[in-house]
């Protein structure tokens, strides 16, 4: 870029267009733009061509230019790493090699100079999710040696701002997450890096169009360059007032977002939500889980063919407890029901969205299975830390909250577009629809499957779920799911129609503050 630059001032203090220099070295009027950007590789001939051409007669200039020519032409460190890094990335990589300072934003991630190893990894295979494992270490490899020009001070400063949201998001899961924040303090630390936080209570800022770095570099010649990713391609401006309306949106961020001096307070309070909850009692290890689901599903009828049926299972997770309760339908091949728990248990541990979970189940389970194959599902996970459980319903009833003497139904909706569906179109499939809602202390969830809609009494009237619910309330947990399951066999005159599935989940916990109980409990919260 500098020798560009330099031609260019050349060029044009003689009054010669790109034409005219282009035909002297037998090119194009383009290729000489190219060049002037520093957008392709210099021949050392071109050049001695044109600085003959442009009058530069003193030996000493000559040789100057002629060995920055050569230097633009050298192999680049991450040479290497070509295979696996997209050929529109390759100029960046020059870019902030060369640059002097990086003021950078982000809105999904943590900044690739700021991450720690297994956050990229993290990152690498939720965007990559079918490279081979040596593919994504390379990947990673790459992204830390970019790093090491922030451990010279005098090298390049960075300043970045963050948003909230991608503090937030739990990439990696909690351990990961953990790491980075701490990493991201020990970084901020450092007199050439500078991080700042837009908070998520700005509900709207200047940078609407999403992430951007801005470049500035050590030679005057050179203006600064915004560098602006896509999904498959990235845009590099150079104008003047392009280059001034995001320098103006920068300001803006920083004005708006946590100054640097108040970062420390800022990831000490995502860290302190990162620390499990207070247990109290007896811990119950969450490895215990199954056997827990297979005891709350004791005395229910379950359809159990190898094609069709009722699928319970639950995971534990970074991301929480996961618990999927399915129905499969159709005509499926031998062996679908079964499919949907290994897909559940596979894709639960590394898939950060529980939405995604049911997207990619969907793919694995209806792709194999042909349109024929019905898979309506609620997916639930249970994020002990914060008191909260994610649930996604998809095609199943919604299941039932209840906290105190009160059951409400948990059909809240989406917090934002659906991104898949369990069961196809054209098999009746309703969109995924996640809901985030509070889950703490003596809580309970209530799922159950399309069977208890189908109890009938004498009369035809359909089992009362939420009013015989609302008498369970106060019950410990094994007495309340044996009473649920007697009442709704008396209720009904007859066999159901088909299968009834009920899963109650019961959350049991403690104040945060109870600090010497959770050591005691060796940092566990209690849920059955």
């Amino acid at each position: 870029m500098l020798l560009g630059v330099r031609l260019r001032r050349l060029r044009e203090a003689r009054g010669i267009t790109r034409e005219a220099a282009g035909y002297a070295i037998r090119a194009s009027e383009s290729k000489i733009s190219r060049m002037e950007l520093g957008r392709v590789g210099f021949k050392e001939r071109d050049v001695s061509d044109l600085l003959d051409l442009y009058g530069v007669v003193d030996r000493s200039d000559q040789d100057d230019l002629l060995e920055m020519a050569r230097e633009a032409n050298a192999p680049s460190w991450w040479q290497p790493y070509t295979d696996v890094v997209p050929g529109w990335f390759h100029t960046y990589l020059g870019l902030e090699e060369s640059a002097s300072l990086i003021r950078t934003y982000e809105v999904q991630f943590v900044p690739g100079l700021l991450q720690t190893a297994d956050y990229a990894r993290a990152v690498f295979r939720r965007g990559h999710p079918d490279a081979p494992e040596r593919e994504i270490e390379q990947r990673v490899e790459l992204r830390m040696r970019r790093q090491e020009r922030l451990r010279d001070p005098g090298t390049t400063s960075l300043w970045a701002v963050i948003d909230e949201a991608a503090l937030r998001r739990p990439i990696g899961g909690p351990d990961v997450m953990r790491e980075q924040i701490e990493h991201l303090l020990r970084l901020a630390e450092l007199p050439n890096v500078a991080v700042q936080v837009m908070p998520l209570r700005f509900g709207g800022h200047p940078a609407e169009g999403g992430a951007f770095t801005i470049l500035r570099f050590p030679e005057p010649e050179i203006p600064d360059v915004v560098y602006v990713e896509a999904l498959t391609g990235a845009q590099y401006l150079e104008r003047a007032d392009e280059v001034d309306d995001y320098q103006k949106v920068m300001e803006r961020l920083c004005v708006d977002s946590t100054a640097p001096s108040a970062v420390r307070e800022v990831m000490g309070e995502l860290l302190r939500e990162l620390d499990p909850p207070v247990a109290t009692g007896p811990a119950i290890p969450l490895r215990h889980a199954h056997a827990h689901v297979r005891a709350a599903a004791r005395g229910i009828t379950t359809a159990g063919t190898r094609d069709e049926g009722t699928v319970l299972d639950v995971a534990d997770t970074p991301f929480g407890t996961r618990l999927l309760v399915a129905e499969v339908e159709g005509d499926a091949p031998a062996g679908t029901a079964n499919d949907v728990k290994l897909a559940f248990r596979d894709l639960a541990g590394h898939e950060p969205l529980l939405a995604g979970v049911a997207e990619r189940l969907n793919t694995r389970v209806t792709g194999s299975g042909g349109p024929e194959v019905s898979v309506a599902a609620t997916l639930v996970t249970i994020r002990h830390w914060e008191d909260q459980a994610e649930i996604v319903r998809c095609g199943l009833p919604p299941p039932l909250m209840l906290r105190g003497s009160r059951v409400s139904v948990v059909d809240v909706a989406p917090a934002y577009p659906p991104l898949g569906r369990l069961t196809p179109p054209d098999a009746g499939g309703s969109w995924c629809e996640p809901t985030t809602v509070p889950y703490g202390q003596g809580d309970r969830l209530l799922l159950h499957t399309q069977g208890v809609e189908e109890v009938r009494d004498a009369e035809g009237r359909p089992y009362p779920l939420a009013e015989r619910a609302a008498r369970l309330t106060q019950d410990d947990p094994d007495t309340a799911l044996a009473r649920f399951a007697e009442d709704l066999l008396a209720y009904s005159t007859g066999p159901p129609a088909r299968g009834a599935v009920i899963l109650l989940v019961h959350r049991d916990g403690a104040p945060r503050d109870d600090r010497e109980r959770r050591d005691r409990a060796g940092g566990r919260s209690l849920w059955e």
